[in-house]
């Protein structure tokens, strides 16, 4: 059974060029940090839209499994010394959202439904 941890949000166009070297930064951060993650894979969407004021981003973490992703959310935690570094960059690249745009689900996919 895998799980999805989704997020979206959405960054002004003026930030757009800050906010696509902020999510550089994170992805570093995180193949440097391997072993602090639980995702059995990470990936970033761009939404392709005509609006000319913002981007709509999307990630998508998936995990093999509710444990997993339990583990990792017990362990990612500020007062985590290991993740600080993490911390630093994240709260720089929220900082360049549209306020109150950042959204979070997660799915729990049901492999009886899958095709292919």
């Amino acid at each position: 059974m895998l799980l999805y941890d989704i997020a979206r949000w959405k960054v002004s166009k003026a930030n757009a060029k800050k906010h696509l070297e902020m999510i550089r930064r994170v992805i570093e951060w995180e193949k440097q940090n391997r072993r602090l993650l639980y995702f059995t894979r990470a990936t970033y969407f761009l939404l392709k839209t005509e609006d000319l004021s913002v981007e709509t981003w999307m990630n998508i973490d998936e995990y093999e499994d509710q444990e997993s992703f339990d583990k990792f959310w017990k362990t990612f935690k500020k007062s985590n010394p290991e993740y600080a570094g993490g911390f630093e960059l994240k709260d720089k690249w929220v900082s360049l959202f549209v306020p109150n745009s950042l959204t979070h689900e997660v799915f729990i996919e049901k492999p009886e439904l899958r095709i292919a």
